[in-house]
């Protein structure tokens, strides 16, 4: 009984250890749009959806409902990322897509 336990006790360190080897700091970009975050939530600007959809709409300069990679190609973010949030494929970037992909990278600040 003794070496069962002791076997369970080393398969338990062995799965703890693996599973701490996949485990990943935060990457420089996630650690500056969090800090970002934190600083617009203690500016008491806390409403994101809003103001991602005010600059969703900066973004749409032709009313189309829709952005285009030219469209975000001043955006750092968006540009990078524009294939990741087209989760259709269709080359165009909606409102929905937009918002879900840029849920945790609030827009910059519109002046």
């Amino acid at each position: 009984m003794h070496q069962s336990i002791t076997r369970s006790l080393l398969a338990m360190s062995a799965l703890a250890l693996a599973a701490a080897s996949f485990a990943q700091a935060p990457t420089e970009t996630q650690m500056r749009d969090n800090a970002d975050t934190r600083q617009r939530m203690e500016n008491g600007d806390h409403d994101v959806v809003k103001n991602q959809k005010r600059y969703f709409n900066s973004l749409d300069r032709n009313t189309k409902g829709y952005l285009s990679s030219d469209d975000v190609s001043a955006d750092p973010f968006l540009s990078q990322n524009f294939a990741k949030c087209d989760a259709d494929h269709d080359g165009k970037l909606t409102w929905m897509e937009f918002k879900s992909c840029t849920h945790n990278n609030p827009p910059p600040d519109q002046p």
